[in-house]
């Protein structure tokens, strides 16, 4: 029975020439940068949410505050404190905003029917609110030793706010600062009974929030 010739090799086995190494590295480089760049873009894009996340949530819990800071003035319009329980200071600056002024019960754990001065501004782009024992009229613009002042949220480009007001409907801050409306026969400014909030964001959103000051 013959035999079938054992295969012979046919040569040498071809590898990779040193262009082809150079052009699939240069691939790979390609490749590495799109991929860094991308991920770098979506880490970016969380990062920014992120931001946006807590500067909306720390807005949130200002106003929970100034809500319950406004229901517990209502209550104070009921003493002679000589001075509205509820009103708006001048700006203390050129292009500052106006600041709200309230007298409210103090929180739970106080003295039994002691009252709190509270000074909400903005300043230098904080939402800052400002508390100190009920002394009297508040100097104007809220301002002295004696108060205590808590930064809620930052980054923040404008302050806006106006006051409800029955017979005149919805009147800007500056203006209640002002003295006015005044009920006629009477001179007097009537009570603010809802104030409206809008927190102008560094990036130029508004955030709008609507209290209703009575219980």
């Amino acid at each position: 029975m013959s035999r079938l010739p054992l295969a012979r090799p046919s040569g040498r086995q071809r590898g990779f020439t040193l262009l082809e190494v150079l052009v699939a590295m240069a691939l790979l480089a390609v490749l590495a940068t799109l991929s860094w760049r991308g991920l770098d873009a979506v880490l970016r894009a969380r990062e920014a949410l992120v931001d946006a996340s807590d500067d909306l949530n720390a807005i949130s819990l200002g106003f929970s505050q100034l809500e319950e800071d406004l229901r517990r003035s209502w209550s104070a319009r009921l003493r002679n404190l000589g001075t509205p329980a509820l009103g708006f200071a001048p700006a203390a600056a050129p292009g500052s905003a106006p600041s709200l002024l309230l007298a409210r019960e103090a929180s739970a754990g106080a003295s039994a029917g002691s009252l709190q001065r509270i000074v909400w501004r903005l300043r230098e782009g904080r939402l800052e609110r400002g508390f100190a024992a009920w002394s009297g009229p508040p100097a104007e613009g809220g301002a002295g030793p004696q108060w205590t002042w808590q930064p809620l949220a930052g980054n923040l480009g404008g302050l806006e706010m106006r006051g409800f007001v029955a017979g005149s409907g919805w009147v800007n801050a500056a203006g209640l600062a002002a003295g006015g409306p005044t009920t006629p026969g009477t001179g007097t400014q009537p009570p603010i009974t809802g104030v409206e909030v809008t927190v102008v964001r560094g990036d130029g959103a508004r955030v709008v929030r609507v209290f209703s000051v009575r219980d």
